[in-house]
């Protein structure tokens, strides 16, 4: 049934500005033809793993982390994220995420569009 996915029929998606991390995208219009959402997975390693402030000009995001803790910016702001956080991301707001602690950090995210180009993803630093 391609609707029910586990991690390793999801798609690995490394991207240039995500260092030391494994992403791997679930859902999206590729894997199952979704219209409006972007779904994946993300594993950022322990004191090394960095994504790069950045935009989603076209999306929002929601992050959640389901284990480990990491530091999560936006806009202007820095926070520790740990199991069972969520964070929203509004449209366009500059956000970035990296892992300085002894431990990896576990996450799922969503994009309101139906692929990570879509979402209208660039670098801002």
């Amino acid at each position: 049934m391609k609707y029910l996915l586990g991690l390793a029929d999801g798609r690995n998606e490394p991207i240039k500005d995500l260092d030391n991390a494994k992403r791997v995208v679930l859902v999206d219009k590729d894997t199952v033809g979704a219209e409006d959402i972007t779904f994946a997975y993300c594993k950022f390693e322990a004191k090394t793993a960095t994504h790069k402030k950045h935009i989603h000009k076209a999306a929002e995001e929601v992050i959640y982390i389901l284990s480990g803790k990491g530091i999560s910016g936006l806009v202007d702001t820095e926070v520790e994220m740990t199991q069972g956080d969520t964070m929203f991301v509004p449209r366009g707001a500059v956000h970035w995420f990296y892992n300085p602690f002894d431990a990896p950090v576990e996450m799922l995210f969503v994009y309101t569009r139906s692929s990570l180009q879509s979402a209208g993803y660039r670098v801002v630093e």
